[in-house]
């Protein structure tokens, strides 16, 4: 039974890693856009992860030791991991609420640095590109810093130079709320997998007690 619970819980922990990574890694793509909220959680759904990988071992010495304190000590673990998952959910569903609020201010510090940082004009244009928006709330946003951006503005193909992109012809769209909506929904993802998680996992803590009472019964009966 306890290799079963075991198993099931490494796998939460491989399933919790690898969404960790793959949102972290989209993440990164507007590291100067967005605040440490969002590296936050990937993060500490990364940390959790790996928590469990290294828990699961001790999992599977007590499956073969068969030692309540081992036993015991693995369902501590379990019930740490539960909390760590109550906390992913609830944090993950408050910033998906709140994110196109919570990168705004971000947003429009780095839109100031669009002509000075190549590195901040790059992420700018390959945004205003893949979500064919433009400026933080709209392309108005470009009239006190410079000229509005090419990337502002679609091209179809086989324009030839020169191409203006102006205020007639820019997208109409911010990117606060497109590159908002976007993140929200990895903040979703999430939520969705560790409200998942922590239903399997109340569910193998309480195995987990079982197990370790009786453990604890089965020496008992040994020792009289």
């Amino acid at each position: 039974m306890l290799y079963f619970v075991n198993g099931l819980f490494l796998l939460t922990g491989i399933v919790l890693l690898l969404i960790g990574i793959t949102v972290l890694v989209r993440y990164s793509q507007y590291e100067e856009l967005i605040t440490n909220r969002f590296f936050n959680l990937a993060g500490f759904v990364i940390a959790t992860a790996v928590i469990i990988l290294i828990g699961s071992v001790l999992g599977f010495y007590g499956a073969i030791s068969q030692h309540f304190y081992v036993v015991s000590g693995y369902v501590i673990v379990l019930l740490v991991i539960l909390v760590f998952e109550i906390a992913i959910t609830i944090v993950g569903y408050a910033l998906s609420d709140d994110s196109v609020s919570e990168i705004r201010t971000t947003m429009a510090e780095s839109l100031q640095l669009y002509g000075t940082k190549i590195e901040v004009a790059q992420i700018w244009d390959n945004l205003q590109r893949e979500f064919e928006c433009c400026g933080v709330t709209g392309r108005f946003d470009w009239n006190p810093i410079t000229q509005i951006p090419v990337s502002c503005c679609h091209i179809d193909y086989g324009t030839v130079s020169p191409f203006q992109c102006g205020m007639d012809n820019a997208y109409i769209a911010g990117c606060a709320i497109s590159l908002g909506e976007f993140l929200a929904s990895q903040a979703h993802i999430f939520a969705v997998a560790a409200l998942t998680m922590t239903c399997i996992q109340v569910i193998l803590t309480a195995l987990g007690a079982y197990l370790a009472w009786r453990t604890k019964y089965e020496e008992v009966e040994l020792e009289s």
